[in-house]
């Protein structure tokens, strides 16, 4: 009788939300293939529309990778923001999940090209008759958000949530210092060497790589990270005329909340509010402890997003004239 209850109770949310919300896969034809999406309206039609950008690795249009992430933390975000009355488009990156290329020409991959793809996505969505369109980009889809931007992409607002406000090789950096110090000196050393040298524009040979940090920085991936280090957040943000919200999170063990602060300082029309307990994943916990975030956080899916996140980002939408 209790699964009946919860079989019948699960039927009739998955009514309610088809009432009121349409999703439809799209294939956006770029030219070098298909961009795979969801695009989600609410049943009473809508003139806006948001674009979801993931973040970094092989991140999905849901907000989970096959790096153990399993948040569904887009899709989320995106049944939200629809109950609020907003469209919602959220797709595969490039080379991720069903927007599938040549196993060949993953190596040549650009962060360029992402920045590419996320216009082709805005141009697709003014076809579609919607007269204003948000880019709201997580992580390393915020650093997307604002070279688009700055290109001149047709944007009425950004949303940058948990984005980073310095150029990646700092990022990574970071990043790398609070996993591998004080244990892990010499492979922090190498990782340095390995970081000044893509700053410059330089590839570095394999075989000279430690293996615990081949995976992050093998030839295959470095002309991206090449790529991807050119570009400065602060720098880009002060080059953006929409108006743009800024998400922090005081618990994220991966961007911390200073990122946002910069990025508000350096940008002319921002607003920027942080989530005290919210980590990286837009989802809450109480500690900062790495390894807690790690089993309690990036593989539930249960845990809702933290609360006044979307209101927040809705009540910023409907103040964009």
């Amino acid at each position: 009788m209790k699964r009946l209850t919860i079989l019948v109770a699960l039927l009739l949310s998955a009514t309610m939300l088809s009432a009121q919300t349409t999703e439809t896969e799209v294939a956006i034809k770029c030219n070098w293939g298909t961009l795979s999406a969801t695009l989600a309206k609410p049943e009473a039609g809508s003139d806006t529309a948001i674009v979801i950008v993931a973040g970094s690795g092989p991140t999905d249009r849901n907000g989970n990778s096959s790096l153990s992430v399993n948040t569904y933390s887009y899709k989320l975000l995106s049944d939200a923001l629809v109950e609020d009355g907003y469209a919602v488009v959220r797709y595969d990156k490039r080379a991720i999940g069903q927007s599938v290329i040549p196993m060949e020409d993953i190596p040549n991959l650009l962060f360029d090209d992402y920045v590419d793809d996320v216009e082709v996505v805005v141009n697709y969505l003014r076809s579609e008759g919607f007269g204003r369109v948000i880019i709201a980009g997580h992580s390393e889809g915020g650093l997307i958000a604002l070279v688009a931007a700055n290109r001149g992409v047709e944007v009425d607002g950004l949303v940058l949530l948990a984005a980073p406000g310095y150029a990646m090789d700092e990022i990574l950096r970071t990043q790398l210092r609070a996993q591998l110090m004080p244990q892990h000196m010499a492979l922090m050393l190498q990782a340095d060497v390995i970081l000044r040298s893509l700053k410059a524009g330089k590839r570095y040979p394999d075989e000279k790589i430690a293996k615990e940090l081949l995976s992050l920085f093998h030839s295959s991936v470095q002309p991206f990270l090449i790529n991807t280090m050119q570009y400065d957040p602060q720098q880009l943000a002060k080059g953006v005329e929409c108006p743009m919200l800024v998400v922090c999170g005081g618990n994220d063990i991966q961007v911390s909340p200073d990122n946002g602060d910069v990025i508000a300082k350096a940008a002319p029309n921002a607003q920027l509010v942080v989530f005290e307990n919210m980590t990286h994943v837009m989802k809450d916990w109480a500690s900062e402890d790495r390894l807690e975030q790690i089993v309690n956080v990036y593989v539930n899916s249960q845990l809702p997003l933290t609360e006044g996140l979307t209101s927040t980002i809705s009540q910023f939408i409907e103040n964009i004239k």
